[in-house]
């Protein structure tokens, strides 16, 4: 009985280690909207954790120049299930698509926040257990209605407009990426 017992246990440990191994995918989204780029902050980024397959895309965007002559740079992180990681690298200089596919965020739908049980339209959050996670973070955000400054972070599942504005992006983005920092 010892050693049912015990195979038992290693079993429902083994499976407890490989469910927290793919919920902790998104672990690494604080690493990706924060990556330096020869000591300069990213103004935004944004993340794909695709479910159930746990494999992931994250983009980093940074502003490289002055204000009047710049370069947008974007640093995409491929990963799988694994620990691979693949980086490559897009430039606004060779792909007029990174400034136009991101100045679209500014257009993107904002989430009205809900207070639960309380708020104008109390509803049921409606979770997919098996929907993929999606991130936007921007350093350089501001109030609609005014000129407040913020800095803004969300996240999203399939089907929200932000899933679908980074999809579009990562599909427009397809031939950018080379592999050597422009």
């Amino acid at each position: 009985m010892g050693l049912f017992r015990t195979i038992i246990l290693a079993l429902a440990g083994a499976g407890a280690l490989a469910t927290s191994a793919s919920a902790a995918g998104e672990d690494d989204w604080p690493t990706i909207k924060s990556a330096r780029l020869n000591d300069q902050r990213p103004w935004g980024a944004f993340a794909l954790y695709r479910a159930p397959d746990a494999r992931a895309t994250g983009v980093t965007l940074y502003l490289r120049g002055s204000m009047d002559d710049h370069e947008m740079i974007a640093r995409r992180v491929e990963m799988d299930s694994g620990d691979h990681a693949v980086i490559s690298w897009a430039s606004s200089k060779t792909c007029a698509n990174l400034i136009s596919a991101t100045v679209e965020l500014e257009d993107l739908q904002v989430p009205r926040i809900e207070v639960p049980g309380a708020g104008r339209e109390p509803r049921q959050a409606a979770v997919a257990l098996d929907a993929s996670s999606y991130f936007v973070w921007a350093d350089d955000a501001r109030f609609s209605g005014g000129g407040h400054s913020a800095q803004i972070e969300l996240r999203g599942v399939d089907g929200s407009p932000m899933a679908e504005w980074i999809d579009r992006t990562l599909g427009r983005l397809t031939g950018c990426w080379r592999t050597n920092l422009p």
